[in-house]
């Protein structure tokens, strides 16, 4: 059995299914953001689109894919958009080097006993 895609070529049963589970796997897990991905299925070909807010989403996206029966192969053609997340956690990483930095001068200023 044969559906129209979204571009109007046909795609067979399996790749409605695959493309609902990868749908379906992104969007139950807390890792990912499914809402900025897009899932293409052809012959079992996967690819993925959009945007993943950092390099460890992307690949565990690309995972998801991959794990689903029926994946011969993915093409991860996400983008990392640099955003909040990443913002986020570029200040949490200079905070935290801060502190430790901190942490340490004091210690080398405590009066000797």
């Amino acid at each position: 059995m044969k559906e129209d895609n979204q571009q109007g070529q046909q795609i067979s049963s399996d790749d409605v299914r695959i493309q609902k589970e990868i749908t379906d796997r992104l969007s139950e897990d807390p890792k990912t953001d499914a809402g900025k991905m897009e899932v293409e299925v052809n012959n079992g070909e996967v690819i993925l689109k959009g945007k993943a807010d950092t390099e460890e989403e992307k690949q565990h996206a690309e995972s998801i894919a991959a794990s689903v029966p029926g994946v011969k192969h993915v093409e991860n053609r996400l983008h990392i958009d640099i955003g909040i997340a990443h913002t986020l956690s570029v200040l949490v990483a200079q905070i935290s080097a801060d502190t430790e930095k901190n942490e340490g001068d004091s210690e080398n200023k405590r009066p000797s006993q």
